[in-house]
């Protein structure tokens, strides 16, 4: 087998993962196990392939999406809407450690593969159905793209752009992707534990939906046992230690002085002692009383963004400037956690892993990745591997 290039702590290797998974979620989740060294294995349409490789957005023609989330893979063209490669599938599905399918509820079933049936036969085998909404309840059936999921989690906010409502987007994806793949990721890799230690694996049940809700864990908790919304009540969250504030070149920073040795530092940055004793909670965290904030909306508008920023590295005081995407890039913190990786060979860079390794030279998987397989370039390779009777 080829090994994926970069790092050489792979703990996942010799892990093989067949991947039928469509866009993003699924290839995300597989793609972070490709990263960790494991052989992932893309079924794909012997004519369409996996539609990332022709969604917006493009660089000269190039899928970004399928540049980022296909790496470090191998693809095999299968029709499985035929005899012949619906077998060939299980045939491939018996050999796998991981199986990862993004199918609607029953779909695969109706297409003649059993995950029930496949698991009593193979105990090993880690199956993972990612869908919007789950294998069970009134909406498990229900087709959905990224926004879709944001939207019925109430995880999503809109506003008015040209008098056109649309969705806002804090980051150029959908948080039920971003969770979906998170969690099915985490959960494959604690059923292959599982499976190393017992000899029995597990058909895993990620529904982007339900990663959605659990972001919200603390206001439904709060709110199924007080019946009161968390944001009814806004001393919760947004008191004058916690909030945003214009400085004075007009930019936004948000302050979040809420625990006492902060807020101690703070004032003694500023040189404003006086400032101590507007601390009014018993404990730890106070989040401070609109008095307090008609006091600081001055001060903070007294110094620029740039002047404030240096004040609360220097004195080690949660503040910060909200910037967007190009001041990100453009950060001398983005450049020295090497988050962008580029080569003299391929027009799109890599953008790197948020994992590191410490202790093995710092690095992070996926660096320096295989490019994205061609459709079916590895169809003769892994067959005659995989399915050879001495494999």
């Amino acid at each position: 087998m080829t090994s994926p290039r970069g790092i050489s702590y792979r703990p996942l290797a010799g892990v093989r993962v067949l991947d039928m998974s469509r866009l993003i979620v699924g290839s995300l989740a597989t793609r972070q196990l490709a990263d960790l060294g494991a052989e992932v294995v893309k079924i794909e349409d012997p004519i369409t392939g996996d539609y990332l490789r022709s969604i917006p957005p493009l660089v000269e023609g190039e899928g970004v999406w399928n540049w980022l989330l296909n790496r470090n893979k191998k693809s095999v063209a299968l029709d499985v809407t035929e005899e012949a490669g619906r077998d060939t599938l299980i045939r491939l599905i018996e050999v796998s450690d991981v199986f990862v399918e993004v199918s609607r509820p029953g779909s695969l079933l109706k297409l003649g593969v059993d995950i029930a049936a496949l698991r009593r036969r193979h105990r090993r085998l880690v199956a993972c159905s990612i869908s919007g909404f789950g294998q069970t309840g009134e909406w498990a059936t229900l087709p959905a793209h990224g926004m879709n999921m944001d939207g019925l989690a109430g995880t999503a906010a809109t506003n008015v752009v040209d008098g056109e409502e649309n969705f806002v987007q804090l980051a150029y994806t959908s948080l039920g992707n971003e969770q979906g793949a998170t969690n099915a990721a985490l959960a494959i890799l604690g059923a292959l534990v599982g499976a190393r230690e017992t000899g029995e694996g597990a058909w895993i049940d990620i529904s982007c939906w339900d990663g959605l809700v659990d972001l919200n864990r603390a206001a439904i908790a709060y709110q199924a046992a007080t019946g009161d919304r968390v944001q009814d009540g806004g001393s919760h969250m947004w008191g004058a230690m916690h909030r945003l504030y214009h400085t004075k070149d007009d930019r936004l920073l948000f302050f979040a002085a809420i625990e006492w040795k902060f807020w101690q530092r703070f004032c003694a940055g500023i040189e404003r002692p006086d400032l101590l004793d507007r601390w009014h909670s018993d404990g730890q965290v106070d989040y401070g009383d609109f008095d307090l904030r008609q006091e600081l909306e001055p001060l903070f508008a007294s110094r620029t963004g740039d002047e404030w920023a240096r004040s609360f590295l220097e004195w080690s005081v949660p503040g910060s400037l909200v910037l967007d995407l190009t001041d990100v890039m453009a950060s001398p913190h983005f450049a020295a956690r090497q988050m962008l990786e580029h080569d003299e060979i391929h027009r799109i860079p890599n953008v790197a892993s948020p994992i590191r390794f410490i202790d093995q030279g710092g690095g992070r998987p996926g660096s320096n990745p295989s490019p994205p397989p061609k459709v079916g370039a590895d169809t003769d390779e892994v067959l005659a591997r995989w399915l050879s009777p001495t494999a």
